[in-house]
Protein backbone atom coordinates (compact mmCIF):
# COMPACT_ATOMS: atom_id res chain seq x y z
CA UNK A 1 0.00 0.00 0.00
CA UNK A 2 2.92 2.71 0.67
CA UNK A 3 4.65 1.56 -2.51
CA UNK A 4 1.18 2.45 -4.81
CA UNK A 5 1.33 5.89 -2.76
CA UNK A 6 5.06 6.75 -3.47
CA UNK A 7 4.45 5.61 -7.34
CA UNK A 8 1.76 7.90 -7.09
CA UNK A 9 3.94 10.78 -5.76
CA UNK A 10 7.38 10.18 -7.67
CA UNK A 11 8.04 13.91 -6.34
CA UNK A 12 7.29 13.58 -2.90
CA UNK A 13 4.25 15.60 -2.66
CA UNK A 14 1.80 14.86 -0.29
CA UNK A 15 -1.73 13.13 -1.11
CA UNK A 16 -4.64 14.58 -1.88
CA UNK A 17 -6.00 14.23 1.92
CA UNK A 18 -3.41 16.16 2.77
CA UNK A 19 -3.77 18.90 0.65
CA UNK A 20 -7.38 19.69 1.70
CA UNK A 21 -6.46 22.17 4.97
CA UNK A 22 -4.90 24.22 2.19
CA UNK A 23 -7.76 24.66 -0.21
CA UNK A 24 -9.92 25.24 2.62
CA UNK A 25 -7.84 28.08 3.76
CA UNK A 26 -7.70 29.51 0.24
CA UNK A 27 -12.28 29.40 0.27
CA UNK A 28 -11.65 31.16 3.57
CA UNK A 29 -9.76 33.94 2.52
CA UNK A 30 -11.98 34.38 -0.67
CA UNK A 31 -15.27 34.09 1.71
CA UNK A 32 -13.43 37.32 3.99
CA UNK A 33 -12.61 39.06 0.92
CA UNK A 34 -15.98 39.28 -0.40
CA UNK A 35 -17.58 40.11 3.03
CA UNK A 36 -15.28 43.11 3.32
CA UNK A 37 -16.22 43.94 -0.75
CA UNK A 38 -19.60 43.28 -0.43
CA UNK A 39 -21.02 46.08 1.76
CA UNK A 40 -18.33 48.66 -0.27
CA UNK A 41 -20.03 48.01 -3.14
CA UNK A 42 -23.50 48.35 -2.32
CA UNK A 43 -22.88 51.55 -0.48
CA UNK A 44 -21.46 53.09 -3.97
CA UNK A 45 -24.41 51.38 -6.06
CA UNK A 46 -26.94 52.74 -2.89
CA UNK A 47 -24.94 55.86 -3.39
CA UNK A 48 -24.72 56.03 -7.62
CA UNK A 49 -29.05 55.87 -7.03
CA UNK A 50 -29.77 58.10 -4.90
CA UNK A 51 -27.73 60.20 -6.95
CA UNK A 52 -29.80 59.77 -9.89
CA UNK A 53 -32.69 60.39 -8.17
CA UNK A 54 -31.21 64.03 -7.33
CA UNK A 55 -30.33 64.98 -10.71
CA UNK A 56 -34.23 63.77 -11.68
CA UNK A 57 -35.37 66.04 -8.97
CA UNK A 58 -33.14 69.24 -9.99
CA UNK A 59 -34.63 68.70 -13.54
CA UNK A 60 -38.18 68.77 -12.59
CA UNK A 61 -37.36 71.75 -9.89
CA UNK A 62 -36.16 73.49 -13.19
CA UNK A 63 -39.08 72.70 -15.20
CA UNK A 64 -41.56 73.48 -12.53
CA UNK A 65 -39.95 76.89 -11.78
CA UNK A 66 -39.94 78.03 -15.94
CA UNK A 67 -43.52 77.02 -15.59
CA UNK A 68 -43.77 79.75 -12.09
CA UNK A 69 -41.88 82.15 -14.21
CA UNK A 70 -44.02 81.70 -17.14
CA UNK A 71 -46.95 82.04 -15.31
CA UNK A 72 -45.66 84.78 -13.41
CA UNK A 73 -44.54 86.68 -17.42
CA UNK A 74 -48.79 86.66 -18.14
CA UNK A 75 -49.77 87.27 -14.52
CA UNK A 76 -48.43 90.43 -13.77
CA UNK A 77 -45.99 89.51 -11.68
CA UNK A 78 -48.08 88.23 -9.18
CA UNK A 79 -47.06 85.82 -6.36
CA UNK A 80 -50.32 83.95 -6.91
CA UNK A 81 -50.04 83.14 -10.19
CA UNK A 82 -46.22 82.44 -9.65
CA UNK A 83 -47.41 79.61 -7.21
CA UNK A 84 -50.02 78.55 -9.48
CA UNK A 85 -47.39 78.13 -12.42
CA UNK A 86 -45.38 76.52 -9.67
CA UNK A 87 -47.58 73.72 -8.83
CA UNK A 88 -48.62 72.98 -12.21
CA UNK A 89 -45.11 72.40 -13.43
CA UNK A 90 -44.01 70.02 -10.01
CA UNK A 91 -47.55 68.03 -10.87
CA UNK A 92 -45.97 65.57 -13.33
CA UNK A 93 -43.14 65.46 -10.86
CA UNK A 94 -45.16 64.55 -7.70
CA UNK A 95 -47.95 63.06 -8.85
CA UNK A 96 -48.14 61.94 -12.72
CA UNK A 97 -51.33 62.02 -14.39
CA UNK A 98 -52.70 58.18 -14.50
CA UNK A 99 -56.38 56.10 -15.51
CA UNK A 100 -57.11 57.06 -11.39
CA UNK A 101 -56.76 60.60 -10.92
CA UNK A 102 -58.21 63.01 -13.73
CA UNK A 103 -55.51 66.03 -14.54
CA UNK A 104 -57.09 68.62 -12.59
CA UNK A 105 -57.72 66.24 -9.71
CA UNK A 106 -53.56 66.21 -9.66
CA UNK A 107 -53.18 69.94 -10.02
CA UNK A 108 -55.06 70.62 -6.84
CA UNK A 109 -53.40 67.58 -5.05
CA UNK A 110 -50.24 69.15 -6.26
CA UNK A 111 -51.61 72.82 -5.12
CA UNK A 112 -52.30 71.09 -1.90
CA UNK A 113 -48.85 69.85 -1.56
CA UNK A 114 -47.02 73.33 -2.27
CA UNK A 115 -49.34 74.34 0.10
CA UNK A 116 -47.69 71.76 2.30
CA UNK A 117 -44.17 72.42 1.44
CA UNK A 118 -44.29 75.87 2.21
CA UNK A 119 -45.50 75.73 5.57
CA UNK A 120 -42.82 72.93 6.48
CA UNK A 121 -40.14 75.25 4.78
CA UNK A 122 -38.67 72.83 2.00
CA UNK A 123 -40.44 74.92 -0.40
CA UNK A 124 -39.05 78.51 -0.89
CA UNK A 125 -39.62 80.69 -4.41
CA UNK A 126 -37.21 84.07 -4.03
CA UNK A 127 -38.45 87.22 -6.57
CA UNK A 128 -34.98 88.38 -7.47
CA UNK A 129 -36.47 91.40 -10.13
CA UNK A 130 -38.18 93.45 -10.66
CA UNK A 131 -37.59 95.01 -7.39
CA UNK A 132 -39.05 97.99 -5.18
CA UNK A 133 -36.02 100.59 -6.94
CA UNK A 134 -37.13 99.04 -10.55
CA UNK A 135 -40.60 100.44 -9.90
CA UNK A 136 -39.80 103.28 -8.20
CA UNK A 137 -37.61 103.79 -11.44
CA UNK A 138 -40.13 102.74 -14.19
CA UNK A 139 -43.54 102.23 -12.27
CA UNK A 140 -46.57 103.99 -13.26
CA UNK A 141 -50.23 104.23 -12.13
CA UNK A 142 -52.13 101.15 -13.06
CA UNK A 143 -55.13 101.17 -15.14
CA UNK A 144 -57.89 98.80 -15.10
CA UNK A 145 -59.34 97.31 -18.54
CA UNK A 146 -61.25 100.94 -18.80
CA UNK A 147 -57.92 102.79 -18.71
CA UNK A 148 -58.83 104.46 -15.53
CA UNK A 149 -55.80 104.68 -13.01
CA UNK A 150 -56.16 102.17 -9.99
CA UNK A 151 -55.25 103.59 -6.99
CA UNK A 152 -52.48 102.62 -5.02
CA UNK A 153 -51.22 100.17 -7.54
CA UNK A 154 -48.00 100.37 -9.46
CA UNK A 155 -47.07 98.48 -12.71
CA UNK A 156 -43.90 98.41 -15.09
CA UNK A 157 -45.12 99.25 -18.89
CA UNK A 158 -44.78 96.66 -21.07
CA UNK A 159 -45.25 98.09 -24.35
CA UNK A 160 -43.45 99.51 -26.99
CA UNK A 161 -40.25 98.54 -25.21
CA UNK A 162 -38.24 98.84 -29.12
CA UNK A 163 -38.84 102.74 -28.07
CA UNK A 164 -37.43 102.31 -24.23
CA UNK A 165 -34.76 104.99 -24.81
CA UNK A 166 -37.58 107.74 -25.27
CA UNK A 167 -38.76 106.68 -21.87
CA UNK A 168 -36.90 108.65 -19.02
CA UNK A 169 -36.52 106.91 -15.26
CA UNK A 170 -38.20 108.96 -12.09
CA UNK A 171 -34.62 108.30 -10.20
CA UNK A 172 -32.52 109.64 -12.83
CA UNK A 173 -29.69 108.59 -15.29
CA UNK A 174 -26.84 106.70 -14.02
CA UNK A 175 -25.40 105.78 -17.31
CA UNK A 176 -26.83 105.11 -20.76
CA UNK A 177 -26.73 101.24 -22.30
CA UNK A 178 -26.89 101.96 -25.91
CA UNK A 179 -29.26 104.60 -26.71
CA UNK A 180 -31.44 103.43 -23.38
CA UNK A 181 -30.74 105.09 -19.94
CA UNK A 182 -30.12 102.88 -17.27
CA UNK A 183 -31.99 103.96 -14.05
CA UNK A 184 -29.76 105.59 -10.94
CA UNK A 185 -31.69 103.93 -8.31
CA UNK A 186 -32.40 100.11 -9.74
CA UNK A 187 -29.39 100.22 -12.63
CA UNK A 188 -31.49 98.51 -14.89
CA UNK A 189 -33.17 99.79 -18.57
CA UNK A 190 -37.03 99.80 -18.58
CA UNK A 191 -35.49 96.13 -20.59
CA UNK A 192 -34.47 95.13 -17.42
CA UNK A 193 -37.13 95.55 -15.38
CA UNK A 194 -39.15 93.41 -17.81
CA UNK A 195 -37.25 90.45 -17.16
CA UNK A 196 -39.23 88.61 -14.06
CA UNK A 197 -36.56 86.58 -12.69
CA UNK A 198 -36.78 83.67 -10.08
CA UNK A 199 -35.36 81.61 -7.48
CA UNK A 200 -36.65 78.17 -6.23
CA UNK A 201 -34.82 76.47 -2.87
CA UNK A 202 -36.63 72.74 -3.10
CA UNK A 203 -35.58 70.33 -0.77
CA UNK A 204 -35.39 66.68 -2.08
CA UNK A 205 -36.08 63.86 -0.05
CA UNK A 206 -33.02 60.90 0.76
CA UNK A 207 -35.45 58.20 0.40
CA UNK A 208 -32.56 55.39 -0.60
CA UNK A 209 -31.91 53.97 2.53
CA UNK A 210 -28.09 54.37 4.49
CA UNK A 211 -26.86 56.41 1.72
CA UNK A 212 -29.58 59.60 2.28
CA UNK A 213 -29.06 59.86 6.11
CA UNK A 214 -24.99 60.02 6.26
CA UNK A 215 -25.11 62.52 2.82
CA UNK A 216 -27.69 64.69 5.48
CA UNK A 217 -25.66 64.38 8.40
CA UNK A 218 -22.28 65.21 6.62
CA UNK A 219 -23.95 68.14 4.92
CA UNK A 220 -25.69 69.79 7.79
CA UNK A 221 -22.28 69.72 9.70
CA UNK A 222 -20.54 71.19 6.88
CA UNK A 223 -22.84 73.90 6.26
CA UNK A 224 -22.44 74.74 10.06
CA UNK A 225 -26.14 73.99 10.98
CA UNK A 226 -25.05 71.80 13.84
CA UNK A 227 -22.09 71.15 16.17
CA UNK A 228 -19.34 68.87 14.58
CA UNK A 229 -19.99 65.20 16.07
CA UNK A 230 -18.43 61.83 14.83
CA UNK A 231 -20.61 58.57 13.90
CA UNK A 232 -20.11 54.74 13.72
CA UNK A 233 -21.25 52.49 10.86
CA UNK A 234 -21.49 49.56 12.86
CA UNK A 235 -17.42 48.85 13.53
CA UNK A 236 -16.60 51.38 11.28
CA UNK A 237 -15.79 54.79 12.44
CA UNK A 238 -16.97 57.45 10.10
CA UNK A 239 -15.00 60.33 11.56
CA UNK A 240 -16.20 63.85 12.06
CA UNK A 241 -16.87 65.79 8.65
CA UNK A 242 -14.94 69.44 7.90
CA UNK A 243 -17.58 72.22 8.33
CA UNK A 244 -17.15 74.30 4.94
CA UNK A 245 -14.85 78.11 4.58
CA UNK A 246 -18.68 79.45 3.60
CA UNK A 247 -21.57 77.82 4.93
CA UNK A 248 -24.87 77.75 3.29
CA UNK A 249 -27.06 79.56 5.98
CA UNK A 250 -30.05 78.98 3.56
CA UNK A 251 -29.69 74.82 3.18
CA UNK A 252 -30.43 74.66 7.24
CA UNK A 253 -34.28 74.80 7.38
CA UNK A 254 -34.15 72.14 4.84
CA UNK A 255 -32.05 69.56 5.75
CA UNK A 256 -34.57 67.78 8.15
CA UNK A 257 -38.10 69.63 7.27
CA UNK A 258 -40.74 67.61 8.54
CA UNK A 259 -43.54 66.13 6.53
CA UNK A 260 -47.10 66.19 6.61
CA UNK A 261 -47.41 64.26 9.85
CA UNK A 262 -44.55 66.53 11.39
CA UNK A 263 -41.83 63.62 11.21
CA UNK A 264 -38.53 65.34 9.98
CA UNK A 265 -37.92 64.09 6.41
CA UNK A 266 -33.67 63.83 5.52
CA UNK A 267 -33.77 66.43 2.38
CA UNK A 268 -31.01 67.44 0.16
CA UNK A 269 -31.12 71.55 -0.73
CA UNK A 270 -31.84 72.43 -4.60
CA UNK A 271 -31.60 75.62 -5.88
CA UNK A 272 -32.21 76.61 -9.30
CA UNK A 273 -33.33 80.10 -11.43
CA UNK A 274 -35.28 81.18 -14.63
CA UNK A 275 -35.44 83.88 -15.98
CA UNK A 276 -38.56 85.07 -18.31
CA UNK A 277 -39.76 88.57 -20.27
CA UNK A 278 -42.50 90.13 -19.02
CA UNK A 279 -45.92 89.32 -21.49
CA UNK A 280 -47.54 91.96 -19.34
CA UNK A 281 -47.19 94.77 -16.85
CA UNK A 282 -45.25 93.67 -13.55
CA UNK A 283 -47.16 94.64 -10.70
CA UNK A 284 -45.94 95.45 -7.17
CA UNK A 285 -46.63 93.19 -4.34
CA UNK A 286 -45.85 91.74 -0.92
CA UNK A 287 -42.89 89.47 -3.04
CA UNK A 288 -41.42 92.51 -4.62
CA UNK A 289 -37.70 92.76 -3.04
CA UNK A 290 -35.30 95.92 -2.47
CA UNK A 291 -32.56 95.63 -4.85
CA UNK A 292 -30.26 94.44 -2.45
CA UNK A 293 -32.67 92.30 -0.09
CA UNK A 294 -34.55 89.65 -2.05
CA UNK A 295 -38.12 88.54 -0.47
CA UNK A 296 -38.36 84.93 -0.07
CA UNK A 297 -41.67 83.03 -0.31
CA UNK A 298 -42.11 79.60 1.79
CA UNK A 299 -41.23 80.24 5.12
CA UNK A 300 -43.27 79.55 7.77
CA UNK A 301 -43.98 83.79 8.75
CA UNK A 302 -44.36 83.92 4.71
CA UNK A 303 -40.82 85.76 4.47
CA UNK A 304 -37.89 84.26 5.34
CA UNK A 305 -34.64 85.24 7.10
CA UNK A 306 -33.43 86.99 4.01
CA UNK A 307 -36.33 89.72 3.46
CA UNK A 308 -36.83 92.60 5.25
CA UNK A 309 -39.92 94.51 5.61
CA UNK A 310 -41.31 95.54 2.29
CA UNK A 311 -42.63 99.37 2.42
CA UNK A 312 -45.80 99.95 1.00
CA UNK A 313 -46.10 100.74 -2.87
CA UNK A 314 -44.90 103.94 -3.95
CA UNK A 315 -42.25 104.25 -1.50
CA UNK A 316 -38.54 103.40 -1.76
CA UNK A 317 -36.86 101.71 1.76
CA UNK A 318 -33.76 104.07 2.39
CA UNK A 319 -30.52 102.87 3.99
CA UNK A 320 -29.39 105.54 5.58
CA UNK A 321 -31.53 109.36 5.18
CA UNK A 322 -34.45 110.02 3.26
CA UNK A 323 -32.85 108.31 -0.36
CA UNK A 324 -32.39 104.95 -1.55
CA UNK A 325 -29.16 103.69 -0.78
CA UNK A 326 -26.46 104.70 -3.04
CA UNK A 327 -24.83 102.19 -5.43
CA UNK A 328 -21.56 101.24 -4.41
CA UNK A 329 -18.68 100.59 -6.77
CA UNK A 330 -19.62 96.60 -7.06
CA UNK A 331 -23.28 97.16 -7.64
CA UNK A 332 -22.39 100.58 -10.22
CA UNK A 333 -23.46 99.73 -13.59
CA UNK A 334 -20.49 98.42 -15.70
CA UNK A 335 -20.28 100.57 -19.15
CA UNK A 336 -22.12 99.20 -22.17
CA UNK A 337 -19.82 97.25 -23.94
CA UNK A 338 -20.13 94.95 -27.32
CA UNK A 339 -19.59 92.00 -25.28
CA UNK A 340 -22.13 92.62 -22.31
CA UNK A 341 -24.39 95.69 -22.80
CA UNK A 342 -27.32 93.28 -24.33
CA UNK A 343 -27.47 93.21 -28.38
CA UNK A 344 -25.17 94.08 -30.58
CA UNK A 345 -25.60 96.49 -33.15
CA UNK A 346 -24.56 95.20 -36.92
CA UNK A 347 -24.92 99.00 -38.12
CA UNK A 348 -26.11 102.19 -37.33
CA UNK A 349 -29.20 101.02 -38.62
CA UNK A 350 -32.28 99.29 -37.24
CA UNK A 351 -31.48 95.73 -36.80
CA UNK A 352 -30.59 94.14 -33.29
CA UNK A 353 -29.16 90.85 -32.63
CA UNK A 354 -30.04 89.60 -29.80
CA UNK A 355 -32.96 87.96 -29.77
CA UNK A 356 -34.34 89.41 -26.94
CA UNK A 357 -35.34 92.93 -27.95
CA UNK A 358 -37.87 93.83 -30.73
CA UNK A 359 -37.45 95.97 -33.90
CA UNK A 360 -39.24 97.64 -36.19
CA UNK A 361 -38.77 97.81 -40.03
CA UNK A 362 -37.97 101.15 -41.43
CA UNK A 363 -41.14 102.57 -42.71
CA UNK A 364 -43.71 100.29 -41.35
CA UNK A 365 -45.35 102.96 -39.82
CA UNK A 366 -45.76 105.59 -42.30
Amino acid sequence: MTASRDALCPDGAPPARARRPARRAVRGGAFIESLLAVPVVLLLGLGALQWSLLLHARTAAEYALLEAARAGSVGQALPEAIEAGLARGFMPYWFGVDAGQSWAGAVAASNARLREGIAAGWVRWVQLSPTVESFADWGEPARDAGGYPMAGTVEIPNDNLQWAGLRAPAGGVADMRGDEPIGAGSGQTLNDANLLKLELRYGVPMIVPLVGRIAVWVMRIADACVAPSGITLGAVDLGVPEPLAAPRAWTCPIYLAPDASGNAVPRWPIRVAATMRMQSPARRSAATPARMQSAVRGSSAGMGAFAGPVPPPGQIEPSSGAGPAPASSADAPAPASAADSGPVRATAGWLELGGERTFSVPGACT
